[in-house]
Formats: structure tokens, C-alpha cells, sequence
């Protein structure tokens, strides 16, 4: 696993704002060109088993958090808590 897998969720340095994810996702539903924001480069559109979304530019690096599409817009992607199983206890 890489340092960039461990970062915690959320907007940070080179993160696109969920307002930019929006604008990025209709214009890729609409067919239209969706280039970075940050430097005109190609975007990839990654997509998780849970339908979950992330744009990613294959320039500069600059992304999307992971989000998800519901009817009434683009929302970032919420985690359910953690399940305690029979051996989690805090004893």
C-alpha cells in the first residue's frame, strides 16, 4: 500500500471540490470533453465495485475524492462505520 492510499478522506492538496466533481461528471454524461480543471490534461474515470466514482488527471494527478452519484446530485462517497465483531471488544 502507498502513502496515497492511507491519506484520509477528504479534500486536500490537489483535490478537486465536490463542486468540480459535479461539473466534471455532467459534462462526462453529456458526452462533452472533461479535461483537468488544473491543466487541461485527460482525465480517468476510475469506478468501485460499490459504484463509486473518482476522476483522476493523468497529468498532473490532481483528483476527485471518490463519489457517488445519487438522484439528487453528486455527494461524496460516506464509509459506513466499522463492524465490531465478536473479537473487537475493548477489554
Amino acid at each position: 500500500m502507498s502513502d496515497r492510499d492511507t491519506l484520509p478522506p477528504g479534500p486536500g492538496k490537489g483535490s478537486l471540490s465536490i463542486e468540480e466533481a459535479s461539473a466534471l461528471w455532467r459534462s462526462y454524461q453529456e458526452g462533452g470533453a472533461t479535461p483537468c480543471p488544473r491543466d487541461a490534461g485527460a482525465l480517468a474515470l476510475s469506478i468501485d465495485a460499490g459504484n463509486a466514482y473518482r476522476f483522476v488527471c493523468t497529468r498532473c494527478g490532481t483528483s476527485t475524492i471518490w463519489f457517488e452519484v445519487t438522484a439528487t446530485g453528486v455527494q461524496y462517497r460516506t464509509m459506513p462505520p466499522p463492524v465490531m465483531g465478536p473479537d473487537d471488544d475493548d477489554d
